[in-house]
């Protein structure tokens, strides 16, 4: 298929906001496309390149992407920066960038899709001792051959930003569509391997090849969300009774894949985190029987005994290095309370109470490094009143409650499984911009704008927060934030929208100022939710839905 071919659909993506006529342009390239071709196609309609499961990133910024634009169009960089103040878009500006070359091309190929994807994927393997260097020359290879139209894309699937208001439930229907099955039969496949790419090729081969699609060990799915509750009655309206009452563990969940020796964990974000704790994959070498893949919390243990904050570990996660001493300075205990898959065997569709039996039956708790989360059934509110209660004496923040009856949903926040905790209510933010502190802050971003995710999955502003934030943390995420950096104006720093954070507030007032409607009023940062995505944030939907609860519309 002709590369061309395919940008001019995305072009027609961005002229319509109607989610139907989405669904339809996606339908007709679909349709279009050979089997080989589909998996490349649909990643890109995501604006991706791996499946989401996969570690490697492109690692291309837009300083390294206007350099490439710069070299092989004669343009300056300086004025290309120029290009990007406004239009706010790397790919309209790269566009122009191209249009306006003052370099003449004698001799071009025309480009093909799977010779882009190549590109792509080899931009995506690079790493090390000189990689900016090979990527800037794979850059200047593809722009060199791209029209000014290919350009805008390539230059927007590098930055990982497609602005074509594509979500994944519009491509699941798009595939439906296109091969003649129900959307629920793509969305489970889907669930099961985190590949649309793949989803769509089975899709092809037929309603037999599609069901086929299994969980496999070493290949993370996402990890099924819990909504929040205001009260044990809530709760229990919503679960049902009799319900499931565990500890909310304030601590980093995992997914462990195991087979036999070989264990590894993923984190919500499906990073592999297996060298950061080598403790948990001893524990659960030792503890835990059969091939599986299982979920649980792990919290750090402090001199006195006491089960300590997120925060306490959080940093794991990105350290490579000294974690030996790390291991030894803070323990873990890693509490299991699912499992989706066992010796060959797929459970998510089994109901809760089934799952969590069989997880007891491969497990042998060690008081100090495994247990099984804790557990009691309730019917009423006086129950979950006391559990509740417990559960926050002993360093918790809440309650987990859960149907009985309910199958795992991977990726999706439902109500199978709830949260109640004791805090003021908080919502999970991107940052997408900061401002530059003064004083004796000024080598620190002091302002972060955050977002939450409208109904297409794009960040939206929501208001912008500065309290509750130390020395500490600014210094932590202004060095976090550093590499996410895509242009500055002034004190503001445009920023890419990846991280992740906690934002607790009195009131959500309507707003014309950010994008979203909505403003958070004394908003002030908990924590930075390192094991959080972009795609685990809150959405506008649960935004709008707190502001009816509170009476305020």
């Amino acid at each position: 298929m002709e590369f061309s071919k395919v940008c001019s659909t995305f072009e027609s993506l961005e002229g319509t906001s109607s989610r139907l006529e989405k669904t339809d342009i996606l339908a007709k390239l679909l349709r279009e496309a050979d089997r080989d071709d589909l998996p490349l196609l649909v990643r890109l309609m995501l604006g991706k390149v791996l499946p989401s499961w996969k570690t490697e990133k492109i690692g291309v910024g837009e300083k390294l992407l206007v350099k490439a634009v710069s070299d092989i169009s004669g343009v300056s960089e300086k004025e290309i920066i120029g290009y990007l103040k406004d239009t706010g878009d790397i790919g309209l500006s790269v566009e122009r960038a191209m249009r306006n070359k003052k370099q003449m091309m004698f001799s071009f190929e025309s480009l093909s899709l799977d010779g882009v994807y190549e590109a792509l994927v080899k931009l995506s393997s690079m790493e090390g001792k000189r990689s900016q260097e090979k990527k800037l020359k794979v850059l200047a290879g593809l722009l060199t051959n791209a029209t000014p139209l290919e350009s805008r894309y390539i230059s927007r699937i590098v930055v990982e930003t497609m602005r074509t208001g594509v979500a994944e439930g519009t491509v699941r229907d798009a595939i439906a569509n296109t091969f003649g099955v129900q959307p629920e039969m793509i969305e489970k496949a889907f669930m099961l391997s985190n590949d649309m790419g793949l989803v769509s090729q089975k899709a092809f081969d037929g309603i037999e090849a599609l069901s086929g699609i299994r969980l496999q060990l070493f290949r993370p799915i996402k990890m099924m969300s819990a909504q929040k509750v205001s009260s044990p009655a809530d709760g229990l309206k919503i679960a049902g009774r009799p319900c499931a009452l565990e500890y909310k563990y304030d601590g980093f969940r995992m997914q462990i894949h195991k087979d036999g020796d070989k264990v590894e964990i993923f984190t919500r974000r499906l990073e592999n985190v297996t060298g950061q704790f080598k403790d948990v994959v001893e524990a659960i070498t030792r503890c835990v029987r059969g091939q599986c893949i299982i979920e649980g919390e792990t919290i750090g243990i402090g001199e006195d005994g006491r089960w300590l904050p997120f925060q306490n570990i959080s940093r794991r996660i990105k350290r490579k290095y000294n974690i030996d001493e790390i291991i030894q300075r803070i323990p873990v205990m890693t509490n299991l309370f699912d499992i989706l898959y066992l010796d060959g065997d797929t459970l998510i569709e089994l109901p809760f109470i089934e799952r969590r039996r069989a997880l007891e039956s491969i497990v042998e708790p060690d008081d100090e490094k495994i247990s099984l989360s804790k557990m009691i059934l309730a019917n009423d509110e006086t129950e979950v009143e006391s559990f509740f209660t417990e559960s926050i004496k002993k360093g918790n923040e809440g309650l987990m409650i859960k149907n009985l009856k309910s199958p795992y949903v991977p990726g999706l926040r439902v109500g199978n499984m709830l949260k109640l905790k004791s805090v003021l209510e908080s919502l999970d933010c991107i940052i997408t911009g900061a401002e530059w502190g003064t004083g004796r802050r000024a080598h620190y971003m002091g302002t972060f704008y955050i977002a939450i995710l409208d109904e297409n999955g794009v960040p939206v502003n929501i208001g912008k927060v500065a309290t509750g934030i130390t020395d500490e943390m600014l210094e932590t995420l202004t060095n976090d934030l550093r590499p996410l950096i895509v242009r500055e104006e002034g004190t503001y720093i445009h920023l890419r929208p990846e991280i992740v954070i906690e934002v607790a507030y009195e009131e959500i007032q309507r707003s014309p100022t950010y994008e979203s409607g909505f403003a958070l009023r004394f908003p002030r940062l908990i924590r930075v939710r390192e094991d959080k995505g972009q795609e685990d944030a809150d959405t506008i939907e649960r935004v709008f839905d707190i502001f009816e609860e509170d009476g305020a519309y």
